[in-house]
């Protein structure tokens, strides 16, 4: 069932407590419920986005510059699936092994430990085995008829959910799960801890405060939030808060020749025809070879008109007037800010409608005539930094929990690898378009003036055997609590260079099998107190 919030002063028992309401906490409850398991998922926001619960969000960011935090994540059943473009690759198999020249960014297992979970996550974010089979064949043909040095650069196959917004695709199913309980506008608050076990939750929600008590509890409320719990409840140890990592990307923008061209057919309609770009990484072999980052660009076509500000313009009309893009409150890579028709953004347009009209035909018809200029978005590991980090500040929000401040810095390493592999694709990109080299338009080096994050918050509770490097076990249990468990990609030693979406969702079900296991395993022993089952995961 889904509650819009718990009464006031009242204890609610269950098995498993889950913290937060996106696509790993919901993921994570549905498997729980199904397995038999009671289940109670306490989601901070409502159905949808609201301003009051969106504040509680709002942090400071220093460093490199970087979008306003609450812009970046929404409070509502389904999280931050609300602002997900539908963006599906599973992580990078580089980002999981032990690089010499990259410390403590090894996962503590294979790839293939979570290799049983693809499919599901895969169906979790609306995507078929045919769909993947369509893209994998296109992508590998596309690759192959370019003639590319595979010992330089590779293709990536990109899966596209339509998105998935986890909220409204699973409320249904949650409403109907008998052992699924959803309580919104309910605000963790307070792990309360004893002798090494979590003993109950302190929630806040408009009725007043509340408790949930349970055998196992999972944090599973993003990357910055994930953090400040446990340092507001004095949990997590030395590692908690830091290795705070993003995607950092840029754009660079290169004239082309216009027509039915060698790099127009590479690019084609994108992904087995579903999206507008082809993505290209760096081999793994180069990566190790000269100890570079993980790496990928999109390269995709930029047409007449749209290098003016009537383009800028009506393209955010059309983002805050059209579903699905519209279902965040916030831009992402549209100048930032509310998601609203600006009558700023109408004059612009109206100066020059024939240039808003011609560079939205572009996009829309994607004529080849119509071609000038090709976009390619690098997007860059980030090395698990511990001075990248988020830390709580004395300032405290409505409920009265301290707020955070995350630091965040990009690097020389990320430049390197981001330079370096610029100059690999663009000299491969010249066997399809000669002269692309020189054709680079005079707009300024983007890194790092133009260089912007991709809103995913990662490695803030990192995996890690020894308590001193990670917040959080193989099993993504706290180091040091018995029965406290971390979802969501706060817990990645490494980033790789893709969306974390995917592999959010395999650890979330790993997750879920496990505490489901751990249970079956005390019950099947000589009592099923609390103790027994924590003893059970040590």
């Amino acid at each position: 069932m889904i509650e819009d919030h718990a009464p006031a002063a009242s204890t609610i028992e269950t098995d498993v407590a889950v913290i937060g309401g996106g696509p790993a906490g919901i993921s994570l409850t549905m498997r729980l419920a199904e397995s038999g398991l009671r289940v109670c998922l306490l989601e901070s926001g409502g159905l949808a986005y609201e301003p009051a619960a969106q504040a509680l969000a709002r942090a400071d960011v220093m460093g490199t510059p970087y979008y306003p935090l609450h812009e970046t994540r929404v409070r509502a059943l389904g999280g931050s699936s609300w602002s997900w473009g539908g963006i599906c690759t599973p992580l990078d198999g580089l980002a999981f092994e032990a690089r010499p020249w990259l410390p403590q960014a090894a996962w503590p297992f294979p790839q293939s430990t979570l290799a049983r979970y693809l499919e599901d996550a895969f169906s979790l974010c609306g995507i078929t085995p045919r769909q993947r089979r369509d893209v994998d064949a296109a992508t590998a043909a596309g690759f192959e008829q370019a003639g590319l040095d595979g010992h330089l650069v590779a293709p990536v196959p990109v899966y596209f959910s339509r998105p998935t917004r986890f909220g409204p695709t699973y409320r249904e199913r949650l409403r109907a799960l008998p052992d699924a309980r959803v309580i919104l506008h309910a605000t963790a608050t307070h792990l309360e801890q004893r002798r090494g076990r979590i003993t109950s939750v302190e929630a806040r929600g408009p009725a007043g405060g509340f408790r949930v008590r349970a055998r196992d509890y999972v944090l599973a409320a993003g990357g910055v939030e994930n953090p400040r719990l446990l340092l507001v409840s004095g949990l997590g140890g030395v590692a908690v808060g830091r290795c705070f990592m993003e995607h950092p990307r840029v754009v660079d923008r290169y004239r082309i020749s216009p027509g039915d061209t060698p790099l127009g057919r590479l690019i084609g309609g994108g992904a087995a025809g579903t999206l507008r770009f082809f993505r290209i990484t760096l081999a793994d072999e180069l990566q190790r070879a000269e100890q570079l980052l993980n790496y990928h660009a999109n390269i995709q076509f930029g047409y007449v008109g749209q290098l003016s500000p009537q383009w800028q313009a009506a393209r955010r009309i059309v983002i805050a007037t059209r579903k699905p893009w519209n279902e965040s409150p916030f831009y992402q890579d549209a100048g930032g800010g509310r998601m609203r028709l600006r009558s700023r953004d109408l004059a612009t347009a109206a100066r020059r409608p024939d240039l808003a009209i011609i560079s939205g035909l572009g996009a829309l018809t994607e004529r080849p005539s119509l071609r000038r200029y090709l976009e390619i978005w690098s997007a860059i590991e980030q090395v698990p930094d511990p001075d990248n980090r988020v830390e709580l500040i004395p300032e405290r929000d409505r409920l009265g929990v301290p707020r955070v401040r995350v630091r965040w810095t990009v690097g020389p390493t990320e430049e390197v690898t981001y330079r370096r592999a610029l100059a690999l694709l663009v000299a491969e990109l010249e066997k399809l378009e000669p002269g692309l080299a020189a054709a680079r338009l005079p707009e300024g080096d983007p890194w790092p003036s133009q260089l912007v994050g991709n809103w995913h918050h990662e490695g803030t509770t990192r995996m890690h055997d020894d308590p001193a490097h990670g917040v959080v076990d193989r099993d993504c249990r706290v180091h040091g609590v018995a029965n406290l468990f971390v979802a969501g990609s706060s817990v990645f030693p490494s980033s790789g260079s893709t969306s974390p979406t995917v592999t959010i969702l395999q650890l979330a079900l790993r997750l879920a099998d496990h505490l489901a296991a751990r249970t079956r395993r005390a019950a099947r022993g000589t009592t099923t107190t609390a103790a027994a089952v924590g003893a059970a995961a040590d």
